[in-house]
């Protein structure tokens, strides 16, 4: 009689101890996006296996596509400046939204692949832009003075060459002025783990801010109410699990390997 004997192999090394059920997350986030940064925190509050509802706050910074950073030829180790921006742009969001996960981590060094979408209000900051203005020079002994003033930007009159430097950014703080409007964002997110109880990914997606009035950054350039954000972020964070105490043992065996 002859016995065969299969070994049967598999990809990945199994997740070798009891599974747990996950249940609501507090992940961070930081995102570096086609027209600026942006920070925020996100809270996930389990409904199924699958998916969780989403709430959201971020802070973000919005920049013009033709910013560009310039500095004044005639006078040297200034600092440089964004000759016809007119205000220093910031949004704050808060919204509520939905995550699924369409591919669990079923081993070590797996990916879950998750979609999510959210909804909800954005304020815009508007911060005025202030530049040190040459107003006169004077030449006496050899010795060049340049007699300057803090002056927001008039496209009319002001050229390069009459812009000093920029002022400080304190300067006109008093003066912001806040735009409501609304937002959607969506996007995926691919997370790499060792651990059920903590969370990194990397996320991609898009956000699309409506205000309620126009918002000029440039003064060359047209206002403007909607503004497209394209973002690749990484986000870090923990999850509770469900019955942890009693599966400590099988998860700090995990953890440990």
């Amino acid at each position: 009689m002859t016995i065969l004997s299969y070994h049967l192999f598999s990809q990945g090394e199994l997740l070798s101890e009891t599974r747990t059920v996950t249940t609501n997350e507090n992940t961070y986030f930081i995102n570096a996006n086609s027209n600026g940064f942006s920070i925020g925190y996100t809270f996930g509050k389990r409904l199924d296996g699958f998916r969780k509802r989403l709430y959201e706050a971020s802070f973000s910074y919005l920049k013009h596509p033709k910013e560009i950073r310039t500095e004044n030829p005639y006078y040297q180790n200034q600092k440089k400046f964004v000759f016809g921006k007119l205000y220093s742009v910031f949004a704050l969001r808060s919204g509520i939204g939905y995550q699924r996960e369409l591919f669990s981590i079923f081993d070590k060094g797996g990916v879950a692949i998750r979609y999510n979408y959210l909804l909800g209000g954005s304020l815009a900051l508007l911060k005025p832009i202030y530049y040190e203005v040459v107003d006169s020079t004077k030449i006496y002994d050899n010795v060049q003075y340049i007699y300057i003033s803090d002056k927001q930007f008039n496209y009319s009159i002001h050229q390069v060459s009459d812009i000093y430097s920029r002022s400080s950014f304190l300067l006109g703080i008093n003066e912001t002025k806040f735009v409501p409007g609304i937002f959607v964002k969506g996007g995926l997110s691919f997370a790499i783990s060792q651990s059920q109880r903590s969370i990194n990914s990397i996320d991609v997606g898009c956000i699309v801010d409506y205000f309620f009035k126009p918002i000029q950054i440039m003064a060359t350039e047209k206002k403007e109410q909607i503004f497209i954000t394209l973002y690749l972020g990484y986000r870090f964070g923990k999850v509770k699990l469900k019955n942890e105490n009693t599966n400590s043992l099988e998860i700090d065996n995990y953890d440990n390997n």
